[in-house]
């Protein structure tokens, strides 16, 4: 039954991935818009923690903000086909601009190692795509829980150029070797590690539970950071990437202050374009001790 079930997700991409880029993401705010009808899990999450990030905004306005972003999840969702189905060549002619080009060349002239960070925000995929086009590079991901997708998940990664790392002993092994030779190295950084491994620091005014492993890497290596973005364009327009440079306090001695920096990096992407961030991920289950989980706490399904 896990490979029947597996077989069935790739074909339903591989379909999504033979219509052009503006059917597939009208059929992801379909998506959208179911998700946004129904009392969902993504819709109870993300209403969760828009209430929490955004106290000062109205509940006209946030309820605006969820719909939103229901519809660019769905979009980010259906457009797998498009990034795991065409050529690179295909794919980068979907850039439309490259804002801040300059600090990405620099970073990758630098000698001591790049460590690029792009949070959860419009999509991911064609991101990869443009830096391994660049550079070589290894990039950190999630397996999926399903194994005959989660390894053809991986080719259709692997195709860019790029390797891909797991969330493992091993592929944190790799990245530390990565950055220690002076290659370069992709790190999702805004998603909720073990217990053990992140330290409850502040994100859109909401404690968090962060990566130490960004601040390990810097500490160990010597390596620096660059922060990306690919932001969705209306009307299927392409893509724009965006790259930023972060404050020096990313690589504070001070894990904590590291940290704190490593979420106000993430805020300033988040602020290109709230409505197309991952809204839908439990990013605030941990809130210190004592304090109840906020999903828990609203009934989330």
């Amino acid at each position: 039954m896990t490979q029947l079930s597996g077989w069935l997700m790739i074909a339903v991409i591989r379909m999504l991935g033979m219509i052009p880029l503006g059917q597939a993401q009208a059929i992801g705010r379909l998506l959208g818009r179911y998700l946004y009808a129904r009392r969902t899990r993504a819709r109870e999450v993300a209403r969760v923690n828009l209430a929490a990030v955004y106290p000062d905004k109205t509940e006209p306005e946030r309820e605006a903000l969820l719909r939103t972003t229901l519809l660019h999840n769905g979009m980010a969702g259906a457009e797998m086909g498009t990034f795991w189905g065409r050529s690179n060549d295909e794919l980068l002619g979907l850039v439309r601009q490259v804002h801040n080009v300059e600090l990405f060349q620099a970073a990758l002239a630098d000698t001591r190692g790049l460590l690029v960070m792009a949070p959860h925000i419009g999509n991911w995929e064609l991101l990869n795509t443009y830096v391994a086009a660049h550079c070589e590079i290894a990039i950190m991901y999630k397996p999926a829980r399903n194994p005959v997708f989660s390894e053809w998940m991986k080719k259709r990664r692997e195709n860019s150029g790029a390797v891909m790392v797991p969330t493992t002993p091993t592929g944190v092994r790799t990245l530390f070797k990565t950055l220690q030779k002076g290659g370069n190295a992709g790190f999702l950084p805004d998603q909720e590690p073990e217990e053990r491994s992140g330290l409850l620091v502040p994100f859109m005014g909401m404690p968090a539970l962060t990566a130490r492993m960004p601040f390990e890497l810097f500490q160990r290596t010597g390596a620096r950071a660059i922060i990306a973005a690919c932001i969705r364009r209306p009307d299927a327009d392409g893509f724009d990437l965006h790259f930023m440079e972060p404050d020096a306090r990313l690589y504070s001695d001070d894990a904590e202050v590291a940290c704190t920096e490593l979420n106000r990096c993430v805020e300033r992407v988040v602020a290109l374009a709230p409505e197309q961030y991952q809204w839908t991920y439990k990013r605030f289950k941990r809130q210190g001790e004592g304090k109840p989980n906020p999903y828990k706490a609203a009934g989330v399904p």
